[in-house]
Formats: structure tokens, sequence, C-alpha cells
């Protein structure tokens, strides 16, 4: 009898060992074609596709399954605050760019893209040929600058201003798309986006002529998803992109660029 019972307890310790455990992660998005962003009121893009698939993922391989919800920001810093303020249950998705001050206030997943931050100027501008004083100052000598504010794009302007131009004005703004707008109705106004963000632009507006200051091209970006330091998912999140070969390796990932990106810009951001 006694050795019955024992094989009834192992029995149903097997089973409840491998029972499903249920959570809710809430995501916070900052609305950004083609990251995050509505459309005929479903949330599409490339965040969202890929944070789908680490939900798949934990289901599978942890027996977790997750329910999310969604909460939308339609300006950067409030986005970021929410993250960084925010529960141990928060994953934030707004193609954030790593870098070493971001790391002392959130913690940030490994890559899912590669970023190039590219100068933008209205196409009548010259194009500047060599990162020289001289070239600069003629090219850019009455201009304004408008970039994002508390992006990457604010510390390389600065740069900008500090080595080449040191009366220049530099305007902030909470969108990419806004800096994009400001420079094809106000020629006087260049600015850092991403690359991307530059792409959809023109696949949106295709009447525009903007041009890419490529001598102030910054390469060396990669975008991550951002949690609070005291995350319960930047474990699970780090060993979804990076076990085996990496989810950025595999097929999926791959067709999620292809699904959302052209092929002009998907071999300048796609993890190799």
């Amino acid at each position: 009898m006694k050795k019955f019972s024992l094989i009834i307890i192992l029995t149903l310790s097997f089973f409840v060992g491998k029972t499903q455990s249920l959570d809710s992660l809430t995501i916070n998005y900052y609305e950004n074609f083609p990251y995050a962003y509505l459309e005929s009121g479903k949330l599409r893009g490339i965040e969202i596709d890929i944070i789908e698939e680490y939900v798949n993922w934990l289901k599978a391989k942890k027996g977790i399954t997750l329910v999310l919800n969604y909460k939308p920001y339609n300006e950067f810093s409030a986005f970021y605050n929410s993250v960084k303020n925010g529960s141990s249950k928060i994953i934030g998705l707004g193609s954030v760019t790593t870098n070493a001050d971001r790391e002392k206030e959130v913690s940030i997943s490994a890559p899912y893209l590669q970023n190039v931050a590219v100068l933008i100027t209205a196409g009548k501008v010259h194009t500047v040929k060599e990162k020289n004083q001289t070239e600069v100052t003629k090219v850019f000598s009455g201009l304004n600058a408008m970039v994002v504010n508390n992006s990457s794009h604010m510390v390389y302007m600065n740069s900008i201003k500090r080595t080449f131009i040191p009366n220049l004005k530099i305007e902030s703004t909470e969108s990419q798309n806004k800096v994009l707008e400001k420079i094809s109705n106000d020629h006087t106004f260049f600015g850092y986006v991403d690359i991307v963000a530059y792409w959809a632009y023109l696949k949106n507006n295709p009447s525009k002529f903007l041009k890419i200051q490529k001598v102030f091209n910054e390469p060396k970006e990669y975008l991550g998803f951002i949690m609070p330091k005291e995350s319960l998912y930047k474990s699970s999140l780090n060993e979804f992109f990076e076990s085996g070969f990496g989810f950025t390796s595999t097929k999926s990932y791959h067709q999620i660029l292809e699904k959302y990106l052209g092929y002009e810009i998907i071999e300048s951001v796609e993890i190799k």
C-alpha cells in the first residue's frame, strides 16, 4: 500500500512539474513606424512581432504563458521614464539605442537591430565631402539643428556644435518624424535620425527631396528592448536572443525584417 501511494505521489509530482504557469507582462511601447504602430486597429511592427516570438518561445521552453498588456506612448521621454520607473513586469519597446548612460538607468536586452544614425539635410544643401572646419562651416553656416530630446542624436549634434559650429542652435522634439518634417518644410534645418526612420519617411513621402550627409554617419549603434533594473524577465529575454545561434540567426527574424523593411535597408540594419 505504501509503495502504491509513493507511485501516486511521484506521478502527481511529475504532472505538476509539467503544468504551465500563467503570468502577466506589461509592454510599454513608443509608437514609431515600423517598430510599433497601429494599422487598421491592429498593433504591428518589428518590435511587436519579435516580442510575440519571445512569448511563444517562453511558453515552449519554460512552460510560462504570458498575458500581455500593451500600453502606448507617443513621446519618447514619457515612454522611457515609464519603463525606468516601472514595475519588475514591464518590457519597453521603443527603438532604444544602447549606450553606457542608459545602462546605468535601465536594463537593456541583447540587440535585435543594428542602427545607423544619419545626418539629414534638405536636398538642395551642398554635400559635405570632408569632415573639416572649412567644409563644415561652409555648408552648415546659417542652418539650425533639430533632434529628438534625450536621444543619442543629441549627443552627436552637440559634438558637431563643440567641434565645428559653436553658435549652432539646437531644437529638440519627441519624434524623429517631426525632425524630418521640419527639414522638409524648412530648408534651414538639419538633424540626426535613425536610418530606418529616414527610410520610412521617404517611403511615405516619395516626393520629398532630402539627403544623407554621409561623412557624419554614426554606424556603431544597436537597438534593444529596455526593462527596469529589477526586471523579472531580463534573463529569459536575453536567453531568447542569444541561446544557440541566437534569435537573430533564425528564419523568423529575417522574415520579420522582410515584412516591414525594404531590401535597400535590410543589409544595413540586420544583426549578422
